[in-house]
């Protein structure tokens, strides 16, 4: 395996919007949904796991290609018990197979022998004892200034990054993660928390909760010091993503909304100093202002090429159908729905263990090769999983794969050619390959335009050579009596393209 880290590439050019387009004919946009692997690589089999294992964590890829993921399961429970989040740990060489090693760190009916990773609740209680000892071994809770602010017992859409910025090897790995004192929620549930006072309960909500901060130095072994960033002001949704492109990272969560479930993003340099939530998703008139759906919250914004992709969760009211859109933004403009009410990441198929439900791991595509891997969560129906003693819909872990820089593309595949013209641009480099998947006798040609419209010699339709088949992820654009654009760099252009039978995903400058 090999380490493809994803990061900002100012010279790739995606074409999953019309921003550097001047025009086209006889083309069509389409989503390239991802492949799915057929069966869930992670499940629910392990006591300590229960009936749903679901990625409300994430995935990252160590330097040497190990991937790893930390997810989230509701452990086995009996009728009249608590309902309590286990927090566990898998890896995978090949990111299909996944291991899930005895990592001695948190006691579960009196053995280490588990892939369990940040202990926070009591196990084997019924819910009442469960609650009262949860509140006793919860963990200290600090606010911003490190000052003690109460306890935590629970916590929910945590992520794990790997910060190689920070200078202190203790701190290499960071959680971030909603918590909670988990007697925020009596309001709801008197019966089952029936000693705790209301201003107990407004603590709770009103200080306690927050996204939170703990380090690691292998992603394992945790201060256990949870320091609150933020107050969590709108709803326990939130996850970090890297954008490597200005060095910060982004806190996508949801905002302040009069209807329903909202996206929202903050940016931090540090993981102490956020700016204040930016709405970026909210509800429309389209969606019935929320009454039909609403956004879960998540967009997973991530860096590729020179623009950011990202996710929206859909979150339908019908409880069937959760799904999720492509959206891209360029530096310093709105974020966009590429194909609005179309999925990027389906539901699948009847019987399919991802049949309610898909929403990806809070983490960028892992790349294995030439090949980018989607981890999400699928929820399926109330069948296998779901018995009398463990109810709900059962989840597992699964991944979607889509070829490298193809999450959409202009397509044809009528006789007449298609024709794309890009806006102009100034040639920094003399490599071109373009990234194309032919689908009928596929061909497509370049001409390179002066900024009067005529053709600069040498660089004509009829000259041009590019070979679909030998590596169709990079084509390289050749002309016949011109190699590659060296004799250009520094000149303002217009790209041509004619395309036939194929779908132009990408185009792509090198040395």
């Amino acid at each position: 395996m090999f380490y493809f880290p994803l990061m900002n590439d100012p010279h790739l050019h995606l074409l999953v919007d019309d921003h550097e387009i001047q025009e086209y004919i006889n083309l069509k946009r389409i989503i390239n949904k991802p492949r799915k692997h057929p069966e869930p690589l992670i499940v629910s089999d392990r006591p300590w796991e229960g009936y749903r294992t679901q990625a409300w964590g994430s995935v990252i890829q160590e330097p040497d290609g190990l991937i790893r993921c930390w997810y989230f399961s509701f452990p086995a429970r009996k009728p009249g018990e608590h309902d309590v989040g286990g927090y566990c740990y898998a890896e995978s060489r090949d990111g299909i197979h996944f291991e899930k090693p005895n990592l001695g760190v948190a006691e579960f009916r009196g053995s280490k022998d588990n892939n369990l990773w940040y202990p926070m609740s009591p196990d084997g209680k019924n819910r009442i004892e469960m609650d009262l000892a949860r509140r006793r071994e919860g963990l200290t809770a600090l606010d911003e200034k490190g000052e003690p602010i109460g306890i935590v017992n629970n916590m929910d859409g945590f992520t794990v990054v790997r910060d190689d910025d920070d200078p202190d090897p203790q701190r290499r790995y960071k959680l971030i993660a909603n918590m909670q004192d988990h007697c925020m929620w009596a309001y709801a549930d008197r019966e089952g928390y029936p000693d705790i006072t209301q201003e107990q309960e407004a603590h709770a909500r009103d200080v306690v909760f927050g996204q939170y901060l703990d380090t690691s130095p292998d992603g394992i072994h945790w201060t256990r010091k949870p320091r609150r960033m933020v107050p969590a002001r709108y709803g326990d949704y939130m996850m970090v993503t890297r954008d490597e492109r200005n060095r910060r990272w982004w806190l996508n969560e949801r905002a302040l909304s009069l209807v329903g479930r909202t996206a929202a993003i903050r940016t931090s340099s540090d993981f102490v100093n956020w700016s204040p939530p930016e709405s970026i998703f909210v509800n429309t008139p389209e969606m019935g202002f929320g009454l039909q759906y609403q956004w879960h919250g998540g967009i997973t914004p991530f860096n590729y090429g020179n623009q950011n992709l990202g996710m929206l969760e859909k979150w339908s009211y019908a409880g069937f159908g959760d799904t999720c859109e492509l959206v891209s933004q360029r530096e310093g403009q709105r974020w966009e729905r590429v194909a609005p009410g179309e999925p990027f990441l389906d539901i699948g198929d009847e019987g399919a263990f991802d049949r309610f439900i898909i929403f990806p791991t809070h983490n960028a595509p892992i790349r294995i090769g030439d090949e980018l891997f989607i981890y999400y969560t699928g929820a399926g129906a109330m069948t296998a999983g779901s018995t009398p003693d463990s109810p709900g819909v059962p989840m597992a872990i699964g991944v979607a794969c889509i070829s490298l820089d193809r999450f959409a593309g202009l397509a044809h595949s009528r006789h007449t050619p298609g024709e794309l013209l890009t806006r102009p641009m100034v040639i920094e480099k003399p490599n071109l390959s373009l990234n194309v998947e032919p689908l009928k006798k596929g061909e497509v040609r370049l001409a390179v335009l002066n900024m009067d419209g005529s053709v600069i010699p040498g660089y004509e339709f009829d000259a041009s050579q590019i070979d679909l088949h030998e590596d169709p992820c990079r084509c390289a654009a050749k002309w016949k009596t011109r190699p590659d654009l060296s004799e250009l760099i520094g000149r303002e252009v217009w790209l041509k393209f004619q395309i036939v039978g194929s779908v132009l995903y990408s185009y792509r400058f090198a040395d």
